[in-house]
């Protein structure tokens, strides 16, 4: 019984990361098109990816981080269709707390977190 608990505990780990990974890049994504009304490209993209695989070794290999960011995009452009506050560059400015944070209670996170658990579930 406690060995099933700590393989879901691990599981349940792993998929929050997943989501976590998934609704930053899909915030970037998104900050990106608020302020330029340009997506970011794949080139753009996978040097992001690198980067943030370089800063974090011990999340997720490169190639689960790839399959991540390759569904970020489609993702970002259906949210920014659905939720005007989104396509807002002030708000979605105010999301990220010192540049590099972003803050989990605005309300711009919760639809993007929400988005992108949806999606995990579904696969």
């Amino acid at each position: 019984m406690g060995n099933a608990r700590s393989i879901r505990r691990a599981v349940d780990i792993e998929v929050d990361a997943q989501v976590t990974l998934l609704t930053l890049i899909v915030a970037l994504h998104l900050l990106v098109y608020a302020e330029t009304r340009w997506w970011l490209t794949a080139s753009q993209a996978v040097d992001a990816m690198r980067r943030w695989h370089v800063a974090d070794k011990d999340a997720f290999d490169v190639m689960r981080r790839v399959a991540l960011s390759s569904r970020a995009l489609p993702l970002a452009m259906r949210l920014v269709e659905c939720h005007a506050s989104l396509r807002d560059p002030a708000g979605l400015q105010a999301a990220f707390t010192d540049q590099l944070q972003i803050d989990k209670q605005t309300d711009q996170y919760r639809i993007i977190r929400g988005a992108c658990e949806a999606a995990l579930v579904r696969v």
